[in-house]
């Protein structure tokens, strides 16, 4: 869950508070707040959810995504998917190939531009060592 001010000045006290009113209420339902996973973000910080920075007009990926997936598409081309799978510790091949996929398609929905590139090198890349799409 994210609660976010809006317009209204920051106050950790009161932010600390809606968190203890809400760890409160979820917990009269049997739940509990994982503490490690609770962050008050201070005005003008990085504001990331679910690996996607909130901060600005749009949602955007964070540059250690990007990095992540490029680094992927690297090993592959440089290596060969077979060395990027066992340099990667991957248990299958597939499983590698699902993962990547996967990276790609959540990049698609958050920013297609950046995203669309890529998806067409790891085709490419898959194309250049025998993989065909249906």
């Amino acid at each position: 869950m994210v609660f976010s001010g809006g317009t209204t000045p920051f106050s950790r006290s009161a932010a600390v508070a809606l968190l203890r009113e809400f760890s409160h209420t979820v917990q009269g339902f049997r739940f509990t707040v994982n503490t490690r996973k609770t962050r008050v973000v201070p005005p003008g910080a990085r504001r990331a959810v679910l690996g996607l920075l909130v901060d600005g007009d749009a949602l955007r990926l964070t540059p250690d995504f990007k990095a992540r997936l490029r680094g992927h598409l690297y090993g592959i081309e440089k290596f060969g998917l077979r060395s990027h799978q066992q340099h990667r510790d991957f248990a299958s091949l597939a499983g590698m190939v699902n993962h990547i996929d996967g990276l790609i398609a959540y990049a698609l929905g958050a920013e297609a531009e950046w995203a669309r590139p890529v998806r067409e090198r790891w085709q490419a890349a898959l194309c250049a060592q025998g993989w065909t799409f249906d």
